[in-house]
């Protein structure tokens, strides 16, 4: 009897293990991405995986939220809320549970970033026309850097000295020195007009959505129909053209840096594409409403699509699209 039962749970335990090891293999492989999404009326947080299958509405709430963006470790995704009449900063969990505010004090706070530790966070507060940090547990505040307007976008370095960000006046992407303050433009002298910086997680480049300024232009020039996708080295020695079409913004990269993700607009809509850098040939993840301010990590807590063993838990509960 008892080699009997010996035989009987070691069957248990290696059908259990066939189950569970491709779920987990797939989490850990493909990776997940997070985006804002207007299909079903208003905007609302999505994830999908990274070839734009899997596409799950995390929140369902009347106000709007968006701008979501994973922390390192993948445990909460950072968003913006409107709730209160305030467009404020949020988290909530992988699955879309436990929202939570992160200050007490009402502002209208956006476009957050993590630092690659994970302890803080860089945002955008238009009204005051400041870039801030602050502790992920809310709590004090430190300016940064002066931006114009809404159009700061800050991206952290991957080694977290630096904050890049967009300065629309004179269409140009800076730097800011977090250890010595010290401000530095980039590319001043290669004639772009640029917007919405993103950090490579593996190298020191950084791509933008910009166009070239037209030699001996006399007169109003209107661009922003015409931004395409750049990426280009630190040090500037280097900048390559990587997608030729507009109207393109928010550029996001893959965790391993060979794949980025970014919104064009098609016709009246925005949607998610992604290129991956060596083949250079562009596929469409999204098409139903609009899809924007997109982030992809790849270690999330849950694979998005359900399977037999998380039906019955809390994605049971999610919405599927």
């Amino acid at each position: 009897m008892g080699h009997f039962l010996k035989l009987f749970f070691a069957i248990v335990f290696m059908l259990l293990c066939q189950n569970l090891y491709p779920i987990s293999a797939k989490a850990a492989e493909t990776g997940e991405i997070v985006f804002t999404s207007t299909r079903d009326g208003n905007p609302e947080i999505y994830v999908m995986n990274p070839d734009g299958s899997g596409q799950i509405n995390l929140t369902q709430h009347a106000d709007k939220d968006f701008n979501p963006t994973w922390s390192p470790d993948g445990e909460h995704i950072l968003f913006v809320f409107n709730r209160d009449g305030f467009y404020d900063l949020y988290l909530m969990n992988p699955d879309g549970e436990n929202v939570q505010r992160v200050f007490r004090e009402n502002a209208r706070r956006e476009q957050p970033t993590w630092s690659p530790d994970g302890k803080r966070i860089a945002y955008a507060v238009p009204e005051e026309k400041s870039i801030k940090i602050a502790a992920i547990t809310g709590g004090t505040e430190k300016h940064v850097t002066q931006i114009d307007g809404h159009y700061g976008h800050p991206a952290w370095s991957p080694d977290g000295t630096e904050i890049a960000y967009g300065w629309l006046s004179s269409g140009s992407i800076r730097t800011i020195n977090l250890n010595t303050d010290a401000v530095t433009s980039l590319l001043p002298r290669r004639g772009f007009f640029m917007w919405h910086p993103a950090w490579s997680p593996t190298e020191n480049r950084i791509a933008f959505a910009g166009v070239k300024r037209p030699k001996n232009h006399v007169g109003a020039l209107i661009v922003t129909d015409k931004t395409t996708l750049y990426i280009f080295d630190r040090d500037g020695m280097w900048v390559k053209h990587i997608v030729k079409e507009p109207i393109i913004s928010h550029p996001t990269w893959s965790p391993n840096g060979s794949e980025i993700l970014y919104e064009r607009r098609i016709g009246h809509h925005t949607q998610l594409f992604k290129v991956d850098l060596k083949r250079s040939e562009p596929q469409q993840l999204t098409h139903s409403g609009e899809n924007y301010f997109a982030d992809w990590i790849d270690n999330p807590r849950l694979p998005v699509e359900p399977t037999p063993l998380t039906l019955t838990t809390v994605w049971g509960k999610l919405k599927r699209k």
